[in-house]
């Protein structure tokens, strides 16, 4: 065997979210892992978790099933308590109803729940990843894009920069651009919303309460999420033109229109980070697992967050694969279509559901 070519059972192409929880989740079945990704891995200052002015536009609201698993799998324990918060219920307003006593109330007291999950910045979680990482043989390749990938019997042969990796599978959870999917010829089925996010963070001149609160529109949706520190995340879905006015205003005129938007019902806002926006569509692979290659994620299914639900899905992904994983029989290769398939079968009906219930909630309110 050549020193440039590594052997391994399975890799990853992509160190996001979900690429980093299944190389922790496999390599605790006894897998042999390869992690690659294209970009280098993402340092984050010494003083990140005490320094309170510095905050992550990005975030999760993970549900209590993603929390437990990530307990199980050792990554929960490196999040720092005082990035985390916890939604202790959710207030819900119809566009008839855009101010005043929300239309539905949900507490995680009436579930019998300690919470009903929890608000994580994007970074905070990845860094906890990458620490529970370090407690596993995953093999990792960063800053290294794949160059070629190509099926040789039973194995595949992923082409690096400087190596060549074989496996029996290929695992692309390399995001909605995937490059794992378009080499292998996948199509996606494409609705774009004509939508923008509008993302930041503020700081309230009032306690949120750990309520997650949120108001639907026409063609609209306005999230207000709690975070530590008084302070609230704005995910705000707006048709395309409108985003892009609300873009052109300073960050507090803009704040100042949040907050009228919500009828005060989470005080006066104070602009606490960056102001950032992404286009928002509805993309699903025709397929997702071919002979020796299973998509995961945002290139497998990506979904408007509206209801919030990406990182989850794609954790419940990995979580599937492995629960099949742990039956397959022990001389079955990981790369047997038929397994492969089983697993996408697994996740079709969860994906269907999502995107028909987001798709059918904006034209609803539209």
């Amino acid at each position: 065997m050549a020193a440039d070519r590594l052997q391994t059972e399975i890799v990853i192409v992509g160190a996001g979210l979900v690429g980093l929880t299944a190389a922790i989740a496999l390599s605790r079945l006894g897998k042999r892992v390869v992690l690659t990704d294209a970009k280098p891995a993402v340092v984050l200052p010494a003083d990140w978790v005490t320094d309170k002015t510095r905050w992550d536009a990005r975030i999760y609201a993970l549900t209590n099933a993603s929390i437990a698993w990530l307990t199980d799998i050792g990554v929960w324990a490196y999040l720092p308590a005082s990035r985390v918060n916890p939604i202790a219920a959710m207030h819900l307003w119809s566009p008839t109803q855009a101010h005043g006593t929300p239309d539905i109330r949900l507490t995680a007291d009436e579930a019998h729940l300690p919470h009903m999950g929890c608000i994580v910045e994007s970074w905070a979680l990845v860094e906890a990843c990458w620490q529970a990482l370090k407690n596993t043989d995953v093999t990792i390749i960063t800053d290294a894009p794949a160059t070629g990938l190509q099926h040789c019997g039973h194995k595949v042969h992923l082409t690096l920069a400087d190596r060549e990796i074989e496996a029996q599978l290929v695992i692309g959870a390399d995001g909605a651009r995937s490059w794992v999917r378009a080499q292998c010829a996948i199509n996606t089925e494409v609705f774009d919303f004509t939508q923008t996010a509008v993302v930041t963070n503020y700081i309230s001149d009032q306690p949120h309460g750990d309520i997650a609160r949120q108001w639907f529109g026409a063609h609209e949706t306005l999230a207000l999420l709690p975070m530590p520190q008084q302070q609230v995340s704005l995910v705000w879905a707006l048709p395309d033109a409108s985003a892009q006015a609300k873009r052109q205003l300073s960050p507090q005129a803009l704040a100042i229109e949040v907050a009228a938007r919500c009828g005060m019902a989470a005080g006066a806002l104070r602009p606490h980070g960056a102001v950032v926006a992404f286009p928002l569509l509805q993309q699903t692979a025709a397929l997702t697992a071919v002979p020796n290659v299973m998509l995961l994620g945002d290139a497998a299914h990506q979904v408007h967050p509206m209801a919030g639900q990406g990182v989850n899905l794609g954790f419940e992904d990995v979580m599937t694969l492995c629960a099949h994983m742990q039956r397959m029989p022990a001389l079955q290769p990981l790369g047997d279509v038929g397994f492969l398939q089983r697993v996408a079968r697994a996740r079709k009906s969860d994906i269907a559901a999502m995107h028909a219930l987001t798709r059918g909630l904006d034209s609803l309110f539209s």
